[in-house]
């Protein structure tokens, strides 16, 4: 062989290489961007709640009773969670940890809106 063959091989090697390493870093990246959301809703009693904002809620929301846990991933970066009751005696707390860290714990009565959740 002679010396410009050793050298192209040499370089396609080096190439391959060098965008073998690009994809890998560009694949952990995507990985990265998923947060970690839990939220916990509760109330004073067992008037029915109606949900909004959570993952797989749909348009017309959840229906929750006394407590409600729930943990899911997403790549969104603002996330906005809302809760309604029809008596306005019934106290309900959000409580949302992103990536393990609370970052909302609100009270409120017949309306309870987190406001926007930046992760």
């Amino acid at each position: 062989m002679n010396k410009k063959t050793i050298i192209y091989k040499q370089i396609s090697v080096c190439l391959i290489l060098l965008f073998s390493l690009l994809l890998c870093h560009a694949c952990s990246k995507d990985e990265s961007n998923l947060n970690t959301i839990r939220v916990q809703i509760e109330a004073n009693s067992d008037e029915p709640i109606r949900v909004y904002g959570i993952k797989d809620s749909g348009e017309t929301g959840l229906v929750i009773k006394r407590y409600f846990e729930k943990t899911y991933e997403t790549e969104s970066k603002i996330i906005s969670i809302e809760a309604n009751c029809e008596d306005e005696n019934t106290l309900m707390t959000i409580k949302v940890w992103v990536n393990g860290k609370l970052k909302i714990d609100r009270s409120r009565n017949k309306y309870l809106p987190s406001g926007d959740i930046l992760l």
